[in-house]
């Protein structure tokens, strides 16, 4: 049964720079700091890298015209979880909140503060021992910025996603002028290896598409964008298109400073590259620049997955305190300190970083139920209103689909106990959504 909206709905107050700060904040993360290198490790070719990262951002993009028709169709908050209630029934949309509270969402935050406190501590030469209790404490302060009013989470994001993008900026720029490149390293490697150049693109795509992860995030907040049906597929698109231009220009300078065998042995690439360029000063920017970066991520992740858990807790009695708003501060403050706390207890606990391993085939098999429920869901509502319609139908969706599949498969095959432990979180959530069932 259909929830309506009621005066306890979220209020819009995101706009078309706010939705694509939210891309723009996940995806540009610590990534494009260090995945080149394992790039490297497949590709020797700066041509075949070059292209790696184009297709890259061109599959996100086929994914993003998927997206675009389903948050314009339907702008409420949620997102995935929205799409797939409606295309199959309120169980899978159960399992997808289940595993993102569980999992998917609460492990990035905890890996990502982790990531953020170790690098705090050494930028201002603080005891290793402080990186948990800092870890925890970014999490509190970010939450509790978002449960005191989204106006305050916006005005994080839009800060520090100002800082990362023009120091990212500033360091393609300073790079380039600095003369401390050559671009003989672009034609000191061969410009194309044929030899098993397909299964070396497909592989160097795994950790290529997981640096673009995130690109779809605005559409869990649809319910508080203004004129969504507009905002959310124009920023969907230039999101994307702005994040691709900037990793392969970034790609350029790495290719520029270092030669391609330089790159696929050295693990923080822009650490090395701001060591090449300012000396010992380097490391410090580039410390500062992973602490902004991670603390615009999580406050990011904060914002949509918390909107992911009030979605779920307003079909579901087990978690039905979890769609209560603030009346003082029109937030879904009891999600937010659900995921939250969470995410603290993974970090407490220490062993979150292995969760990141179960989720990698959840994320890819929740896309390909998306993809496929564009298909569904024209099916279902075709006299329905459809404010942007996906560009390229039925070829744009099924390309996604079939490249969702595949790396499903490829996760399943590469890493199949962790999978394999993945797929049992999932199946855990059953039993849970049955009881929930009886209970109303």
């Amino acid at each position: 049964m259909e929830e309506n909206n009621t005066k306890t709905d979220l209020k819009p107050i995101l706009g078309q720079w706010d939705s694509i700060a939210i891309i723009l904040a996940i995806v540009i993360g610590v990534g494009i700091f260090r995945v080149p290198a394992e790039v490297s490790h497949y590709l020797k070719s700066p041509l075949l890298i070059m292209l790696a990262w184009i297709v890259g951002g061109v599959i996100c993009l086929i994914g993003a015209a998927c997206y675009a028709e389903l948050s314009s169709s339907f702008p409420q908050t949620g997102g995935n979880y929205v799409y797939l209630k409606k295309s199959y029934g309120p169980l899978t949309a159960f399992l997808f909140g289940w595993s993102e509270l569980l999992v998917i969402r609460t492990g990035s935050i905890a890996a990502i503060a982790f990531i953020c406190a170790e690098y705090l501590c050494s930028f201002l030469s603080l005891n290793n021992h402080l990186v948990k209790p800092i870890a925890m404490s970014t999490v509190g302060i970010l939450s509790l910025l978002n449960v005191i009013g989204l106006k305050y989470g916006k005005k994080t994001q839009d800060i520090f996603v100002i800082i990362k993008t023009v120091a990212l900026l500033g360091l393609i720029f300073l790079g380039f002028t600095s003369g401390k490149g050559d671009f003989a390293h672009f034609y000191s490697a061969p410009l194309v290896s044929t030899k098993g150049s397909f299964t070396l693109f497909g592989l160097a795509l795994i950790p290529i598409l997981w640096t673009y992860g995130g690109w779809h995030e605005n559409v869990f907040v649809a319910g508080e964008t203004k004129d969504a049906p507009r905002t959310l597929p124009l920023a969907l698109i230039t999101g994307i298109i702005i994040i691709t231009i900037l990793y392969v220009i970034t790609n350029v300078l790495y290719i520029y400073i270092l030669s391609v065998t330089e790159i696929a042995e050295t693990k923080l690439v822009a650490a090395r590259v701001l060591e090449i360029l300012y000396g010992e000063g380097g490391k410090k920017i580039f410390e500062a620049i992973v602490i902004v970066s991670s603390i615009a991520s999580i406050n990011a992740m904060i914002i949509t997955g918390s909107r992911i858990t009030y979605a779920m807790g307003r079909d579901n009695l087990v978690f039905r305190y979890l769609k209560e708003i603030s009346s003082k501060f029109a937030t879904p403050y009891l999600a937010i300190a659900l995921t939250a706390l969470w995410s603290i207890v993974l970090i407490l606990w220490g062993t979150f970083n292995k969760l990141l391993f179960f989720t990698g085939i959840l994320v890819w098999l929740f896309f390909a139920l998306v993809a496929m429920s564009l298909f569904i869901l024209r099916y279902k509502f075709p006299n329905m209103e459809r404010k942007y319609a996906a560009w390229g139908y039925p070829i744009t969706p099924l390309l996604f689909l079939l490249v969702s599949v595949a790396l499903v498969i490829n996760t399943l095959a590469s890493y199949t106990i962790p999978s394999a432990i993945g797929l049992s979180i999932l199946a855990a959530g059953i039993p849970v959504y049955i009881i929930s069932r009886r209970m109303q």
